[in-house]
């Protein structure tokens, strides 16, 4: 089974949690960062992944104009979703079921939110003062949750 997981980044907690996924996912399983790389044909891949992180409530806009053009192809694959978030539980879910839309949501055999992790030398100035005013003195993430992404892969893989 060959499988593309697709995802955006903005300060690369997405591309180690695709990282760490694609690892899990096995042979055969691709990882392409939709802000940097050509996406591959989608009709050679049976499964499809979709992932990403979350800004000011809203996943990038890259994964979304995405999801608009392809989302008749996407209808014929297999279905992942995550989400790398820095919100509570109940908050990050609620940020899951809005960064995709219901069709794929439905569908999906497998759809999670895997944590964050921040590299807070990566932010811009701006970033840094929201970041600051919204989590305190505090430059870390809770970090990435290997047992989630071991269960998604472990769904996915079904």
């Amino acid at each position: 089974m060959k499988t593309l997981i697709l995802f955006t980044t903005r300060h690369g907690c997405t591309t180690k949690a695709a990282g760490l996924l694609q690892a899990r996912m096995g042979q055969g399983t691709d990882a392409v960062n939709l802000m940097t790389d050509s996406v591959p044909e989608l009709s050679e891949y049976e499964t499809v992944i979709l992932g990403g992180s979350i800004y000011y409530g809203g996943i990038q806009k890259q994964m979304t104009e995405f999801i608009n053009k392809e989302q008749s192809r996407l209808a014929s694959k297999k279905i992942g979703l995550f989400i790398c978030a820095a919100e509570p539980e109940e908050k990050a879910r609620k940020e899951l079921e809005g960064a995709f839309p219901d069709v794929l949501r439905t569908r999906a055999a497998a759809a999670d939110v895997f944590g964050d992790e921040l590299d807070y030398s990566k932010l811009s100035l701006p970033e840094r003062l929201i970041f600051r005013a919204v989590k305190g003195k505090s430059k870390k993430g809770k970090g990435l949750s290997l047992e989630k992404i071991d269960r998604f892969a472990a769904k996915m893989l079904m």
